[in-house]
C-alpha cells in the first residue's frame, strides 16, 4: 500500500531523506522515518521505519544537460538496518536502474533528434519547392507552427535593424483568425525580439507586449501565454523573426528550441534566396523595359542618319565631292551596324518579355539557308541537300537565327580568309528533325567560356585580337528562337584558335510532301507566343 500511494507523488526537496539524498548525492539510510521522513501520514499510518535512498545520476549529462536521474528507495517495516549483503544487492540493483534509465533517455533524445532532422530536412525541400516569396512565407509559418505545435505564427521583416522597425510579412492562426499583414511596429517595443535579434538565438518568454499594438492584433494575441521568438539567421545577419505562440498552458520546452532553430537554417537560406529572386526578376524586367524603350528611342535618329546618308550618295543635293565617298561609306556601315544593334536590342526584348509575334508557315531550310549566304555577300559556302528540307516556323524569324550564326563565323574568322565560313544543312527523318550547321575556322573558344556563350551579353574579347563590335546578344537569341520553334543551337565542336561549329535542330514537318513546299510564302497561322523565361 505505501508503493502504490507513492506513485505519481509530489515530495519536496526540503525535509525529507530523499530530497537530502537528492542534494547532497550521498547514500541515506535511516531506521526513524516516521519521525524524519517528511510524510507522518505514509510512514506512521502503514508502520514503516526504516528505509535506505540511493541517488541515481550520471557522470556525462545526458542530452537536455541532467546529471540527476533520481533517486531508488527501499523501505522496510521493521526498525532495523540493512545487512551488508543486503546494501550491497540494493546499491547495485540501483545502479543498473540508473543505467537503464540513461540509456533510455539517450534513445529518447536520439529518436527525438532525428525526427527533428527529418522535419528540417522536409521543411527545407518543401520551401525549396518554390522561389515565388509569397508561396515560401505562407509554407514558413505553417511548417513551423506545426513543427512546434503553437496555436500562432508570425514571420516579421525587419527595416533598419535593431533599432528600425519590423513589419508582419504573414501569420498563421490555427483557429482561423484572420491573417494580419503589413503591420508595422518599432523593434524597441518588443523587447524578446529585439533580444533575440541582438542574441542571434532564440528567447523563450510569456506573452508580446500587446499596448503598441493595433487594437485588432490585440484582441487576436490576449489570450496567448506563452512565445518563442526565433531569429532566422544567415552568415551572421538576421533576415527575419518567427515569433510562435500558445494559447495554451503549455511553455515552449528546450526541445521546440531545437526545432526551431534547426528549421531557422533553412528558412533563412530559403527566405534570403526568395528575396534576391524577387529582385533579380524586378531588376531585369526594369533593364529589359529599358532596352525595349532605348532600341525604340534609337530608331528614329537612326532612320534619319539614314535616309540623308542616302540622300548623299544619290547626289539629291548636289555630285558629293570626291573626297566624300569614303566618309560616307564609312558612316554608311557604321549607320548599318548601329541598326543590327539595335535590331538585336529590341528583338531580345521582345524575347524576354513574350511580345514577339510569329507568322508560322511551311518553310524550307535551303531557302532560308541560300538567303542568309546572300545576305553575307555569298561567302560562306553552302552544302545543301537536293530534297526539300520541310519545317514549319516563321521564316523571317528562321533567317535572322541563321545570320546571328554566320555572321558569327565570319567576324571571328581569319583575317584573309574569306571563306572561312561553312553552312551544312541535312534532313534526319529517323530523328525527326532537320540539322543546320554553321562552322567557322576562326578564333575558337577557351574552355572556360563555353558554358556562357548562350547568356545574354555575354562576349569573349581576345586581348590579342582586334574588338568585334556588337552587344553578346547573337547567340542567346538564336538559342531563344529555335526553342520557339521547338528546336535547340548546340555548340557541337570547338578548340581554341583552330575554330567553333554550332548546329541548329529543328523538328521536320512530317507528311511534307514537294509541291507544299513550294508554296513556303503562304501563312498558315499567326500566332502570338508567350515561352515562360
Amino acid at each position: 500500500p505505501v508503493a502504490e500511494n507513492l506513485v505519481n507523488q509530489t515530495l519536496p526537496n526540503e525535509g525529507t531523506v530523499i530530497g537530502s539524498a537528492l542534494t547532497t548525492q550521498g547514500v541515506i539510510e535511516r531506521t526513524d522515518m516516521q519521525s524524519v521522513g517528511g510524510r507522518p501520514d505514509l510512514f506512521v499510518t502503514h508502520g514503516m521505519h526504516t528505509a535506505r535512498v540511493v541517488p541515481m545520476s550520471t557522470e556525462e549529462p545526458l542530452p537536455d544537460g541532467r546529471r540527476t536521474l533520481g533517486a531508488i528507495a527501499y523501505y522496510r517495516i521493521e526498525a532495523k538496518a540493512f545487512t551488508d549483503e543486503e546494501r550491497r544487492l540494493l546499491d547495485d540493483f540501483a545502479a543498473l536502474v540508473s543505467l537503464s534509465i540513461q540509456r533510455a533517455e539517450l534513445r529518447g533524445a536520439t529518436e527525438r533528434a532525428m525526427a527533428r532532422l527529418q522535419l528540417a530536412i522536409d521543411v527545407a525541400l518543401d520551401l525549396a519547392r518554390s522561389l515565388d516569396v509569397g508561396e515560401v512565407v505562407r509554407r514558413l509559418v505553417r511548417r513551423a507552427a506545426v513543427a512546434t505545435s503553437a496555436d500562432r505564427c508570425a514571420l516579421l521583416r525587419l527595416e533598419g535593424g535593431v533599432d528600425g522597425e519590423m513589419v508582419t510579412i504573414d501569420t498563421f492562426d490555427s483557429s482561423g483568425a484572420e491573417r494580419f499583414i503589413g503591420g508595422r511596429q518599432l523593434v524597441a517595443t518588443q523587447p524578446m525580439v529585439r533580444s533575440a535579434i541582438l542574441g542571434r538565438s532564440p528567447v523563450l518568454s510569456g506573452r508580446q507586449e500587446l499596448a503598441p499594438m493595433p487594437e485588432s492584433l490585440q484582441d487576436a494575441l490576449r489570450d496567448v501565454r506563452y512565445t518563442a521568438t526565433v531569429p532566422l539567421v544567415y552568415s551572421g545577419e538576421v533576415i527575419a523573426v518567427l515569433v510562435l505562440s500558445r494559447r495554451r498552458e503549455q511553455a515552449f520546452a528546450v526541445e521546440d528550441v531545437d526545432t526551431v532553430t534547426l528549421l531557422g537554417g533553412p528558412a533563412a537560406l530559403a527566405l534570403r534566396n526568395s528575396y534576391l529572386y524577387a529582385r533579380t526578376e524586378e531588376a531585369s524586367r526594369v533593364k529589359t523595359d529599358f532596352l525595349d524603350m532605348a532600341a525604340h528611342e534609337l530608331r528614329t535618329p537612326l532612320t534619319v542618319i539614314s535616309g540623308y546618308l542616302s540622300i548623299l550618295r544619290e547626289g539629291a543635293f548636289g555630285p558629293a565631292p570626291t573626297r566624300w565617298q569614303e566618309p560616307l561609306r564609312i558612316l554608311d556601315a557604321k549607320a548599318a551596324e548601329l541598326r543590327r544593334l539595335v535590331d538585336d536590342l529590341l528583338l531580345a526584348a521582345r524575347l524576354e518579355t513574350g511580345r514577339l509575334e510569329s507568322a508560322m508557315r511551311v518553310v524550307d531550310l535551303r531557302e532560308v539557308a541560300e538567303q542568309s549566304a546572300e545576305l553575307a555577300g555569298g561567302v560562306p559556302e553552302l552544302t545543301l541537300p537536293e530534297d526539300p528540307v520541310i519545317v514549319r516556323g516563321d521564316r523571317d524569324q528562321l533567317c535572322h537565327l541563321l545570320d546571328h550564326l554566320v555572321h558569327n563565323a565570319l567576324v571571328y574568322g581569319h583575317e584573309g580568309r574569306p571563306r572561312s565560313a561553312r553552312v551544312d544543312l541535312e534532313a534526319r527523318p529517323k530523328d525527326g528533325e532537320a540539322r543546320l550547321a554553321v562552322e567557322d575556322r576562326g578564333r575558337g573558344l577557351p574552355p572556360e567560356k563555353v558554358e556562357q556563350i548562350f547568356e545574354r551579353f555575354s562576349r569573349y574579347e581576345d586581348p590579342d585580337q582586334p574588338m568585334v563590335p556588337g552587344t553578346g546578344l547573337g547567340l542567346y537569341i538564336a538559342r531563344e528562337l529555335a526553342g520557339r520553334h521547338g528546336g535547340r543551337v548546340e555548340l557541337e565542336w570547338t578548340e581554341w584558335g583552330k575554330g567553333s561549329r554550332f548546329a541548329v535542330f529543328l523538328p521536320l514537318l512530317e507528311g511534307t510532301t514537294e509541291p507544299e513546299a513550294e508554296q513556303s510564302g503562304r501563312a498558315e497561322t499567326r500566332v502570338v507566343s508567350s515561352p515562360a523565361q
